[in-house]
């Protein structure tokens, strides 16, 4: 009965029958309003911290790119196990992505490990590769590894709450989300101020809100298993479903990580044209998540969607919530534009604590170059959101390498030649033009090509589904032959013996007995293929 049940549920998901613009609106609110959220958990550490010395704000800028890392591992087990969850949903096979789900959890723990254990010794070889201000290497290290050590609260909230999501769950996540920022928000004042812990109370205060949002999305989660069951008893990890997972999340872990490695090499890029350069890039990285963030909702919104609807082969409701993303995208990421383009110094703004007289110097730098910053990289808004979406859409139908080879193009092979050609021939300020010009690139070359991918896809399946269906009439009009040769031959006998006991005279014995023989031997031989043919069928 219960099998049942789930089976019902499984049938009724809203991914498959929800017409698009609603089914997109409601799973793309809570995802959006979840990664706003954390856009504020982002910068906030960054504003109070900024109240407390130019210093402090350089360390947390710095530190940035190796908190991106983390994340991108998080981030690629989560996707790559929802993703498959949601296509094996569609699917209605809710056994397989039960068991991807407690695969996807086991690969958080060991991701978790390995960060907990970088983070006992690698924060202040980092923070060294940047500065050899003494002030600037403490502060960072203190903060790197708080973050890195206690770094499980992160990584399994992000699994579980990716995997709800692929259910169609997004409340649980949004909530999630929310209660470790708020939980950020009222200690980070706290610990910074009140207990004049500094850099390490901001630490102390993001660690605290993801561990509390972790307990919460798994307590929430542990009541749901009628739906999807992440609770596994037994530690071993499947290689199969181990690589399924990660062909599927190693292009988003690779995206996110690369911009991490990639912010790594630009400052040590940018900094010899200005030693306030790498923390106009962090404040622009911290602003430019409030446009980006809700992107990157609305994409968690539509890839449970799009995989859904891929793995039930319903390729027109795919399709409107790849456009229908694509139009929203473009939407928020232009009223983005405007902002950048018309308050830049306003933005950086948020970020100044001028004292004394060096700071007042320092902050004038900062606004300078970050005023240009802002401006230029904002350009590449309107053509990232189609490069988010493409990405998404190659990732729904299993295309993971092609999106992999996506992201690597516009964030590692084409900006950074790009950037030190610029710098080199023009300066600072055109250097920042690598970062729209990549984007503009990478579109033009995948987007046509993900249109081919998809009806290529479709293709596939509707093949793949055909023929079972051929080979199951073929076998029933196989059997009602057989039927019928059987039915034939029990007449003719029946006729035969009807004869023979009627004593017809135009029916003489040796032609009797040769058409009985005949007929029997016929029947034989048809109950024979009538017994292979059933055994095929079953």
């Amino acid at each position: 009965m219960s099998e049942m049940v789930i089976d019902n549920k499984i049938k009724e998901n809203k991914l498959g029958v929800m017409p698009i613009p609603k089914l997109l609106l409601t799973m793309s609110l809570p995802a959006i309003f979840s990664m706003l959220v954390l856009s504020l958990y982002n910068i906030v550490d960054s504003l109070f911290v900024a109240k407390v010395s130019g210093l402090a704000l350089d360390a947390v800028s710095f530190a940035f790119p190796l908190q991106q890392i983390m994340l991108a591992f998080s981030l690629g087990v989560g996707v790559g196990t929802s993703t498959i969850v949601a296509r094996r949903l569609g699917e209605k096979n809710k056994a397989d992505a039960d068991t991807l789900a407690q695969t996807g959890f086991k690969m958080a723990i060991l991701t978790t490990i390995f960060f907990m254990i970088l983070g006992s010794f690698l924060p202040k070889l980092f923070m060294q590769i940047f500065t050899a201000n003494e002030q600037i290497v403490n502060m960072g290290t203190q903060y790197l590894t708080i973050c890195m050590v206690c770094c499980f609260g992160s990584m399994i909230e992000i699994l579980f709450s990716k995997v709800l999501q692929a259910t169609g769950n997004m409340i649980i996540p949004m909530l999630s989300q929310l209660l470790g920022a708020v939980i950020n928000i009222i200690f980070d004042p706290i610990f910074i101020f009140v207990c004049k812990l500094g850099i390490v109370g901001a630490g102390i205060a993001t660690v605290l809100g993801q561990i509390i949002s972790m307990i919460f999305v798994i307590v929430l989660a542990s009541r749901r298993r009628h739906i999807i069951d992440m609770f596994f008893k037994n530690v071993k990890i499947s290689f199969k479903k181990f690589k399924e997972i990660v062909r599927i999340g190693l292009p988003v872990m690779i995206m996110n990580a690369v911009s991490g490695i990639i912010v790594i090499i630009m400052n040590s890029i940018i900094i010899a044209y200005s030693t306030k350069a790498p923390s106009a890039l962090g404040v622009y990285f911290k602003l430019q998540s409030f446009v980006f963030m809700p992107i990157f909702g609305l994409n968690q919104g539509a890839l449970p969607i799009m995989s859904y609807n891929f793995g039930a082969n319903q390729d027109k409701r795919y399709k409107q919530t790849f456009w229908l993303s694509i139009i929203v995208s473009l939407i928020i990421m232009a009223i983005g534009l405007v902002i950048f383009q018309l308050c830049p110094e306003w933005l950086i703004g948020l970020f100044e604590n001028s004292t004394s007289e060096q700071e007042i110097l320092e902050y004038a730098e900062l606004l300078k170059v970050g005023t240009v910053t802002l401006k230029v990289i904002s350009w590449s808004f309107l053509f990232a959101a189609v490069n988010i979406i493409v990405t998404t859409g190659y990732q729904s139908i299993g295309y993971g390498i092609t999106s992999l080879l996506m992201s690597l193009l516009r964030q590692v092979i084409f900006i950074l030649p790009l950037a030190i050609l610029f710098g080199k021939l023009w300066g600072l300020d055109v250097l920042w033009w690598s970062y729209p010009l990549s984007d503009i690139l990478v579109m033009l070359i995948f987007t046509p090509y993900y249109f081919f991918a998809v009806k290529k896809a479709f293709a596939k399946r509707k093949i793949a589904q055909a023929v079972p269906e051929n080979q199951e009439l073929e076998n029933i009009a196989d059997n009602a032959a057989i039927e019928s040769n059987i039915n034939d031959c029990l007449a003719t006998e029946e006729a035969l013996i009807v004869a023979d006991i009627m004593g017809n005279e135009s029916v003489e014995e040796e032609q009797l007995g040769d058409m009985s023989e005949k007929c029997l031997d016929n029947a034989e031989s048809c109950d024979a293929e009538k017994e292979n043919s059933d055994n095929t069928i079953v």
